[in-house]
């Protein structure tokens, strides 16, 4: 099974008593909230990839803090890899790209809308790893 390689963006806005989480509905249904991701181009790094996608699906900049983990899953007969990276937000681009939506969510809000239990369970982590991560 061919695996393909994407990377992925969780980004993290600190402007009052607590820190948000961005979110961006999905190409291909509308209902469903992600973070941002997509594919790897050629010669482009996980990192860099991860915030190319945050500014073309969200329309938003980042400073990358490092990696939150890797997510497989089954899309069109392959294997889809995701390597996830946190980010800092650092400010607003344009809007979303495809008529997408997004959303700067508590944890708990964040938690309820994500449409998938893989990307729930890598927000309660780095939410968890989200302090130590930031002082690097």
């Amino acid at each position: 099974m061919p695996i393909i390689r994407q990377s992925g963006a969780i980004l993290i806005r600190v402007d009052g008593k607590e820190p948000r989480v961005l979110l961006v509905t999905a190409k291909r249904n509308r209902r469903n909230w992600i973070f941002p991701k997509g594919h790897i181009e050629k010669g482009e790094t996980p990192e860099a990839a991860a915030l190319r996608e945050a500014l073309e699906e969200a329309g938003v900049t980042g400073r990358l803090i490092g990696p939150a983990g890797v997510l497989e899953y089954g899309f069109l007969g392959a294997k889809a890899r995701v390597d996830y990276f946190l980010a800092m937000f650092t400010r607003e681009a344009g809007p979303p790209e495809d008529g997408r939506a997004r959303r700067w969510c508590p944890l708990d809000e964040a938690l309820e809308l994500l449409s998938h239990k893989s990307t729930r369970k890598l927000l309660r982590k780095v939410w968890k790893d989200l302090a130590s991560m930031i002082k690097r």
